[in-house]
């Protein structure tokens, strides 16, 4: 009997793409893209029994989908962290009022520019996906990665203020939006016109998934460390400009090969 659910999460790991049917895996897996927790923390968030939630973790783990690791005071105890990368979500929770035609209707008259009617595209796009219960940011974000580590021989330096004005200069090259450095503890990035939500209407959520791929890419190599990438302002929550804050962790992410598809 095919099983059914209101939220469904794929995840590609080194054995193959694995897709999240359970609703307390799916729950778990929303709070450690979050941040790394510990199994009492999710406990308390979860409301599980400890026995239902170590099975849960087990499972997730053994898959290749989450890691752990023992805590540097306490080693009975264990820190939970995502170890593979999200593509997809589909979920009933995710659609959004708005009227698509009228949208894009609406927004070809404030465009001049080929960049921008790319960018309308794109938005409409993902707007059309969202309406049908499909989030793709996280393919986006994936895609990103790939953007950002192809530029990267193109933008590289060992000084972290000359890197940020060179991908300033190659955002501005392409009309991407306007780039500048706020400060560097913790590592803060403005984006002015980002292309993935300028002249956005508000949809009370982040946008800019291709954005911050792109600089978990860059500044996972140039700290030649994992970063985690945090949008913490966008247009497309109503703020007048994007903000990312980016940091440095020490978690690794497996790369995907092909293997057989596997529901949990």
């Amino acid at each position: 009997m095919a099983k059914t659910s209101d939220y469904v999460q794929l995840y590609m790991t080194p054995e193959g793409p694995k897709i999240i049917e359970s609703s307390t895996k799916t729950k778990i897996l929303s709070l450690l893209e979050t941040k790394d927790l510990y199994f009492d923390e999710i406990l308390a968030k979860t409301g599980k029994s400890k026995p239902t939630l170590s099975n849960h973790l087990k499972v997730l783990e053994d898959r290749g989908i989450i890691g752990s690791k023992n805590d540097h005071y306490d080693k009975r105890k264990k820190l939970f962290y995502i170890k593979a990368k999200q593509y997809v979500e589909l979920s009933t929770d995710i659609k959004l009022n708005i009227d698509l035609k009228d949208y894009f209707k609406d927004s070809l008259t404030q465009i001049d520019n080929p960049v921008d009617f790319y960018a309308l595209t794109l938005r409409s796009i993902r707007f059309f996906l969202i309406d049908s219960s499909i989030d793709i940011d996280p393919l986006l974000m994936n895609i990103g990665n790939f953007m950002g580590d192809s530029m990267y021989s193109y933008i590289e330096s060992p000084q972290i203020e000359k890197l940020i004005e060179n991908i300033a200069s190659f955002f501005n090259k392409f009309e991407l939006g306007h780039v500048k450095l706020v400060e560097n503890d913790p590592l803060t990035i403005h984006i002015n016109e980002n292309f993935e939500c300028k002249d956005m209407i508000n949809i009370g959520r982040p946008h800019c998934a291709i954005a911050k791929g792109s600089f978990e890419s860059i500044f996972a190599k140039h700290f030649q460390s994992e970063v985690l990438v945090d949008e913490v302002k966008c247009q497309a929550k109503g703020d007048a400009y994007c903000l990312f804050v980016i940091k440095k962790v020490d978690k690794k992410m497996n790369s995907p090969v092909r293997g057989s598809i596997e529901f949990i």
